[in-house]
């Protein structure tokens, strides 16, 4: 039992690891000019905030105006209206409305790590919870598994005394009425014993199905952790660092 949910829990962290890797690996490049990257540029999509520093909005595409916004957190969310010919600022418009410009090379196209590491995070926990909801569960089963066996086995035992005496009570009474009176007695003793045997044995195979099937599932989750690094592993080996951030 503790290897089952020890095998749930380690296939569900490596799946969630290695999408943070993929992820990490995967992170959007700074914003260029639109004539250097060859790629169209979209007026009013969103992009975000490199997780670089806190970068200031100002009136125009230059140093020397003036600020309107002095610093937008890494992760925020911008709408994006294009560069300027230099491909040097780009200009934008906060949620809360503040249009102006800043420099292009803190602009990203996919979500920053940070949020993405936040959410990760999330399903890493939820991850867990559904592999612990998973081991209780398989445990309540086999635990009823057990009790239901051992219920069978006690049945079976009955039915055998039962059917001994029975036998017995053939074998010394002479008295006829009593004898058939006796039979009958307990003929639906056996038959009562034998039909909670037989909804037992149906409640056991039931149960036997349902354990199976758990161990399917964990199965499956080995197989889908083992495709994923296996297809993930050769990626992250080209991963390198640049100035100003990951590549």
């Amino acid at each position: 039992m503790g290897s089952f949910k020890a095998a749930i829990v380690k296939s569900m962290v490596a799946i969630t690891l290695v999408a943070a890797f993929i992820a990490s690996a995967a992170q959007g490049q700074p914003v260029d000019d639109a004539n250097a990257s060859g790629t169209a540029v979209i007026e009013g999509e969103t992009r975000y905030i490199t997780d670089l520093i806190f970068t200031p909005v100002r009136t125009g595409p230059g140093g020397d105006y003036r600020i309107v916004n002095k610093g937008l957190p890494s992760g925020t969310s911008v709408t994006y209206f294009g560069t300027t010919d230099d491909g040097v600022w780009a200009e934008v418009e906060t949620r809360g409305g503040t249009r102006g410009y800043l420099r292009a090379q803190y602009l990203q196209t996919e979500t920053p790590r940070a949020t993405q590491i936040n959410t990760l995070q999330s399903q890493l926990a939820q991850s867990n919870e559904r592999a612990e909801r998973l081991s209780a569960e398989l445990n309540d089963v086999q635990a009823r598994l057990t009790s239901i066996s051992s219920e069978a086995g006690s049945a079976e035992q009955v039915l055998s005394d039962t059917q001994a005496e029975l036998a017995e009570i053939k074998r010394i009474s002479s008295n006829a009425m009593q004898l058939d009176q006796l039979t009958k007695e307990l003929s639906a003793k056996i038959e009562n014993v034998t039909s909670q045997n037989d909804l037992l044995l149906l409640e056991n195979a039931r149960l036997g199905d349902r354990v199976a099937s758990n161990q399917r599932l964990e199965g499956v989750l080995f197989l889908v952790a083992g495709i994923v690094i296996a297809l993930v592993l050769p990626r992250l080996t080209a991963k390198r660092r640049r100035p100003g951030g990951w590549r």
